[in-house]
């Protein structure tokens, strides 16, 4: 009976240090962050309708269709010592050459995130991390995809899309260099077009998720959430109890 409390244990403590969602956006009527209550703001046209942020392409740089957020993410301060998750379902609807999905930071190499659905050379899609960092090919435009990102305190990159993994162990800076210069969802603080397309879902982990994590919400899709880590803590806590209570 001891050693069965002893494996028990030990797994509920490797479930307590996965990852912790930290800020989850919906749309299911508004720009609710139903986790970490930091709200979106909709800017330079951007709506939401259908259960989608809609963004028309409209604008560059700064100025271009939207979302921001009422109290800055801050990537590098927040999640500097945890490591960090974006996830998201998006469609590309045929975002202009160098357009993102989204962008955390600044322009110079090292101190942003983001991610390009079309880049110029050679029409690629990649991650802007510590540099350009690229797929190879471009991925579909005109089609839901899932994407997730998970970067290491210490700058370790990996990439997927729809379950596959795109970029595999790519060194880049320290995490902790991601600034709160601009950030947004469908603008860049480059001088690049808006993005053209919708988001269905998107969220940020505090921690990396694993690749079977990934594939696992791939699977599930933008409308369910896999029980988190603490949830299933406190399941596995309560079924211990109810097992001492049943010996004694």
């Amino acid at each position: 009976m001891r050693a069965h409390f002893i494996l028990t244990s030990a797994f509920v403590v490797g479930i307590a240090n996965g990852a912790t969602l930290a800020h989850r956006y919906s749309f299911d009527t508004d720009t609710t962050d139903s986790v970490g209550g930091n709200t979106g703001i909709l800017e330079g046209g951007s709506t939401v309708s259908s259960g989608k942020l809609s963004l028309t392409g409209l604008g560059a740089s700064t100025a271009a269709n939207r979302m921001t957020f009422t109290n800055p993410v801050d990537i590098g301060g927040n999640f500097g010592t945890t490591g960090v998750t974006i996830e998201s379902w998006y469609t590309d609807g045929g975002t202009g050459t160098w357009g993102k999905l989204f962008q955390f930071g600044n322009n110079a190499a090292g101190q942003e995130l983001a991610f390009t659905f079309t880049r110029g050379n050679g029409q690629q899609t990649g991650v802007d991390r510590d540099g350009a960092k690229l797929f190879g090919e471009q991925i579909t435009q005109n089609a839901q995809h899932h994407l997730a990102i998970t970067v290491s305190p210490d700058g370790n990159l990996n990439t997927w899309i729809d379950g596959n993994q795109k970029l595999t162990d790519v060194d880049t800076n320290d995490l902790s260099s991601i600034n709160t210069t601009f950030e947004a969802i469908g603008a860049t603080s480059w001088g690049d077009p808006g993005m053209n397309g919708s988001v269905d879902e998107f969220r940020i982990w505090s921690g990396e998720l694993s690749a079977a994590e990934v594939g696992t919400n791939f699977a599930s899709g933008p409308n369910s959430l896999v029980p988190e880590p603490s949830g299933i803590l406190l399941t596995l806590a309560g079924g211990l109890l109810f097992l001492r209570r049943r010996r004694a």
